[in-house]
C-alpha cells in the first residue's frame, strides 16, 4: 500500500475512489495553507483543457487527495458544486471561493494562466471559453494540520 493509499485508509472515511491533485506551481505550499485554512474553497479550469488533456469533469461528490511540494498527502477535498460557464460570466462567488477578493483580480489573474496553457494546447484563449467551476470543503487533513 502506497502513501496515499495509507492516508485514504487512515482518514476512516469510505471513499471508493478519489483523484490526486497536485498545484504544480511555484506556490504549491501557499495555495495548500489557503485550502487549510478554508480561504481557498473553490478551482476553475477551463473545459477546453480538460478535452485537450482528456481529463474527466469534475462531479459533486468525488474526493481528492491534495499533496504539498514533497508530494505528501496533506488533505482530502470533496467536491459540493460544479458549474461550467463562459469565462467572461464567471461569478464573483467563484473568485471568492477561490480566494481572490475581487472577481476584477480573479478575472486579470486567471486571463494570463489561461492564455498562456491555451497556447501550449495551440488555441487562442477568449471571454467566451467555459470554465469549470469546482468548489469544495476540506473533508480530512493531516496530523498536526
Amino acid at each position: 500500500m502506497d502513501q496515499i493509499e495509507k492516508f485514504v485508509k487512515n482518514s476512516g472515511l469510505a471513499i471508493p475512489a478519489y483523484n490526486v491533485c497536485f498545484y504544480d506551481s511555484n506556490g504549491t505550499n501557499e495555495i495548500l495553507d489557503n485550502i487549510l485554512c478554508g480561504k481557498k474553497r473553490a478551482n476553475t479550469g477551463l473545459f477546453s483543457l480538460f478535452e485537450a488533456q482528456m481529463q474527466l469533469l469534475p462531479r459533486t461528490g468525488d474526493y481528492t487527495v491534495v499533496l504539498d511540494s514533497d508530494m505528501q498527502p496533506r488533505c482530502i477535498t470533496r467536491t459540493t458544486k460544479v458549474e461550467v460557464v463562459p469565462f467572461e460570466d464567471v461569478t464573483a462567488d467563484c473568485a471568492a471561493a477561490e480566494g481572490n477578493r475581487t472577481l476584477a483580480a480573479w478575472k486579470k489573474a486567471h486571463r494570463k494562466v489561461f492564455a498562456a496553457a491555451c497556447e501550449e494546447i495551440g488555441m487562442d484563449f477568449g471571454e467566451s471559453m467555459k470554465c469549470v467551476c469546482e468548489y469544495f470543503d476540506v473533508v480530512y487533513r493531516a496530523d498536526g494540520q
